[in-house]
């Protein structure tokens, strides 16, 4: 079988880990990270145009329009060696990006997460947040392990945020699946296991298909 460098997207429903796999996935397969909530920073951090006008969209806690979205994600794209692989988390988030950034890189694997409704909403209405330093933590403590302050909850987390995010995600996102199995590219994989144990399934899925780390 003929070796290849991962060019890969990843997606699923809130609480299916992606970011978490996206970056171990990144870090054994020796390909950069491109996320979108860091290009977005970034743009920020230029103050360009761009950048002010995704501002508006964080600030409000919604998601950037096509257009907007594209826009960064062409020029953050351009900053990378495409030939060296590479790991998409957060982009894209529906099918019009997706052919989008088929115009930028081909990517030769999506990985869809699957995990029930039910599991999201009991994974997210677990969590906490650090009121100081914004760490994420699992439910069960009450104290930051980083710096020692209250954890609390966000309200973005809470069952009827949870679950309105689910449906955005089910009618946006989720058609991705259809896409990317036309094109010959999904992997979909039951997220419902631990996060060690799904991690591990994705290694040998992604070297028994041919990708070199």
């Amino acid at each position: 079988m003929r070796r290849k460098r991962l060019r890969a997207v990843i997606f699923g429903p809130q609480g299916a880990g992606k970011s978490l796999q996206a970056l171990l996935l990144s870090e054994r397969f020796h390909v950069p990270l491109i996320a979108s909530g860091k290009a977005f920073r970034e743009e920020m951090g230029e103050k360009s145009a761009l950048g002010d006008l995704a501002k508006e969209y964080v600030e409000a806690g919604m998601f950037a329009p096509d257009e907007l979205a594209n826009a960064i994600f062409s020029r953050t794209m351009k900053r990378v060696d495409l030939d060296k692989g590479f790991m998409l988390d957060g982009y894209p988030r529906n099918v019009e990006q997706a052919e989008i950034l088929d115009r930028l890189a081909k990517v030769n694997l999506a990985i869809h997460l699957k995990i029930s409704d039910a599991t999201s909403v009991k994974r997210l209405g677990g969590r906490l947040m650090c009121r100081a330093c914004h760490t994420i933590a699992p439910g069960g403590s009450r104290v930051c392990k980083n710096c020692g302050e209250k954890l609390v909850a966000r309200e973005k987390d809470r069952e009827e945020a949870v679950r309105r995010r689910l449906a955005a995600y089910h009618f946006m996102t989720e058609p991705l699946a259809s896409y990317y199995r036309q094109r010959g590219v999904l992997l979909a994989v039951n997220a419902e296991q631990k996060s060690e144990d799904l991690t591990q399934e994705l290694v040998r899925k992604l070297a028994k298909l041919g990708f070199v780390a």
